[in-house]
């Protein structure tokens, strides 16, 4: 990580306004940290808020061991088919040939 700082400290050591530039950075950075420990805690608190409502609700939970099918064979249902209706196409419309 020494390696990756080393050639920006250096160069922004040698810019102008130094300081000011550490400052940005400064800021920048700790609002950086700010946000991942403000959104890590807001996971934290919502993952606890869930876990409480899954252990108050009746019923069984998620991690009970449930058969991978079903136990007895589902009964066979048919679909009815309908029939097949014997006709012609629907008629072509012809447009009229302009004589009267």
């Amino acid at each position: 990580m020494k390696r990756l700082f080393n050639p920006m400290l250096f160069l922004m050591a040698n810019t102008p306004d130094v300081e000011r530039n550490m400052e940005l950075l400064t800021s920048l950075l700790q609002t950086a940290a700010d946000s991942v420990k403000h959104i890590k805690s807001g996971f934290d608190s919502f993952n606890a808020t869930i876990i409480k409502v899954a252990e108050s609700m009746p019923g069984p939970h998620l991690n009970v061991n449930k058969p991978a099918g079903p136990t007895a064979p589902a009964a066979k249902t048919e679909i009815p088919v309908e029939p097949v209706a014997d006709f012609d196409p629907a008629p072509s419309i012809q447009m009229p040939d302009g004589k009267v």
